[in-house]
């Protein structure tokens, strides 16, 4: 069933409580006809003598409205950037903020943040320079030591490097139901586009909650050395596709405790497993190219991968098929395969999905790079919204965001393949799919394990339950035909224990354990390996 984060709750735990310190808001307006410039407003808001009028102010910004960022927003230590939308609810509607060219032809940076960040329901623009130019590199930047980043409810789009950069270590940041989107360089090679950028640095912890990410040239999470491992890293319940994957998908280097859980990674590597095209970094198994990686593996590291689908849309087998270079790329890197031993098998699984309404492949642009790597006209996967069409933004790759929907199938495995039961992906406002996991009462109390899995010759099957009642153990296809019953009768309460060994009907391959109880149901996914 749908998850409740209680992502303020986290926050103000984390933070130790800084919502209780008094803030002061400003409102600032805008025109269409001459839009406001939030630097003006927020960098001035000092004292004669320079010095801030509050150190914790809201700059709440009119849903709908236009605004620009004509110079850097720099704060510091002692005062937090917080930007937020009139309507936090209004999330069809969210502020815009985006730039114009100094007297000079150049463009600032949006942010260069030394303190605090908070971002609450805004769309940000970051490095766009002009109709089809080539958008500018690094244009939010976080190098406040320790410090705190918040991102809820935004869009962040166009800048050819990570869309939250890191310069600084400690950072704490929290991203959740947020759009990260058109990143990296839109009609040559050489071009970054990643999500969140720990480059050279640690970080004391990043939770990514309900994120989709899409149309960017390199990694969703890319970190890359650090002279130590990140703290804590949480991809949970996240979509992505069209990633060209230049250097892989999930880089997590080096980290103490990771969470991936609960993701739907969509041709999450489009260039293949081990590309020509890879001139920045090498991979921690050579040169192949690997979904989730790590580089180094301590003696306390921790890693909770589970209930992960990865697949690659036939459109993308078939390119492959036709290049002799190029192959699968692996999910795993070899240390997390290490690590994880006979739990690698609940790690990921590959469901291939139809996504409801999404822009379309960005299959040719690769297709274009291995025909003509030094072409300046390549398809152009930075997608424009159809409000564009005829004017000089129009590239040709439109799409119509008022339909965006990330949902698929409620009849899918994946609706019911999280590890509470509920739907993968970012899918909290896909109605048909949280409403077809509420209708089939799951319930992750019933803690349905099986011990092996895969399972070669046999493997026991255990739950719980809390009072007695009726009870049905069954084994199902993909295709939803019931192939064994284990148990379908009464059973007191308490915990319960079946085994089975597969006859000889079921082939190598996929199988679901579904578990019906009066006290709701459970799905487990089973591997017969023989």
């Amino acid at each position: 069933m749908q998850k409740c984060y209680q992502f303020i709750a986290l926050v103000l735990f984390v933070c130790g409580g800084i919502g209780l310190q008094a803030q002061s808001v400003v409102t600032i307006p805008t025109d269409p006809l001459a839009p406001a410039d939030i630097f003006e407003v927020i960098m001035g808001d000092t004292t004669v003598t320079g010095d801030r009028n509050d150190n914790n102010t809201i700059y709440k910004l009119q849903n709908g409205g236009v605004y620009l960022c004509n110079d850097r927003l720099v704060n510091t230590g002692e005062w937090a950037l917080q930007i937020e939308a009139v309507d936090l609810e209004d999330i069809e509607n969210k502020p815009v903020i985006t730039r114009t060219p100094n007297a000079d032809g150049g463009y600032q940076d949006i942010m260069r943040a030394g303190g605090d960040v908070t971002f609450r329901n805004i769309w940000i623009i970051a490095g766009q320079t002009g109709p089809l130019e080539q958008h500018d590199w690094g244009k939010m930047r976080i190098q406040g030591e320790n410090s705190r980043v918040v991102v809820q409810d935004c869009i962040l789009e166009k800048d050819r490097g990570g869309f939250l950069q890191l310069r600084a270590n400690g950072v704490r940041m929290f991203v959740e139901n947020t759009v990260l989107r058109n990143g990296g360089n839109r009609r040559v090679l050489q071009g970054n586009g990643r999500g969140i950028d720990a480059r050279d640095f640690f970080m004391d912890t990043l939770v990514m909650r309900n994120v989709i990410v899409y149309n960017i040239q390199d990694r969703f999470f890319r970190s890359q050395g650090g002279s130590q491992p990140h703290n804590y890293i949480e991809i949970d319940n996240c979509t992505s596709f069209n990633t060209i994957g230049r250097h892989g998908h999930i880089q997590l280097g080096r980290v103490l405790e990771a969470k991936i859980t609960d993701n739907l990674f969509m041709n999450p590597i489009m260039l293949g497993s081990s590309p020509a095209y890879t001139d920045e970094q090498t991979q921690p198994d050579g040169d192949l190219h690997k979904v989730i990686t790590l580089d180094t593996l301590y003696e306390n590291t921790s890693l909770e991968i589970k209930s992960n689908n990865i697949f690659w849309t036939e459109d993308v087998t078939n390119y492959w098929a036709s290049n002799d270079s190029i192959s699968a790329p692996g999910f795993l890197s070899d240390l997390i395969v290490q690590h994880l031993g006979a739990e690698v098998s609940d790690a990921y699984f590959s469901e291939t999905l139809e996504l409801e309404s999404i822009p379309a492949t960005i299959l040719q642009y690769v297709v274009d790079l291995y025909a003509d790597p030094t072409a300046t006209d390549m398809y152009d996967f930075i997608v424009e919204d159809v409000a564009v069409s005829g004017t000089p933004f129009d590239s040709g790759n439109l799409f119509d965001f008022s339909g965006f929907s990330p949902c698929y199938d409620p009849a899918s495995d994946a609706a019911t393949a999280a590890t509470d039961g509920g739907p993968i992906g970012a899918v909290d406002t896909c109605d048909d799919l949280i409403n077809a996991v509420d209708d089939l009462n799951i319930n992750p109390a019933l803690g349905l394990q099986l011990s092996p899995n895969p399972v070669s010759s046999s493997t026991t099957l255990s739950f719980t339950t809390t009072q007695a009642g009726m009870v049905n153990l069954t084994i199902y296809d993909l295709m939803g035909r019931e192939l064994a019953s284990l148990h379908s009768g009464n059973l007191m309460s308490g915990e319960h224990q079946f085994n089975w060994a597969p006859s000889s009907m079921f082939k190598q391959g996929m199988y679901i354990v579904y578990l019906r109880t009066e006290e709701g149901q459970m799905f487990k996914r089973v591997i017969v390996s023989k």
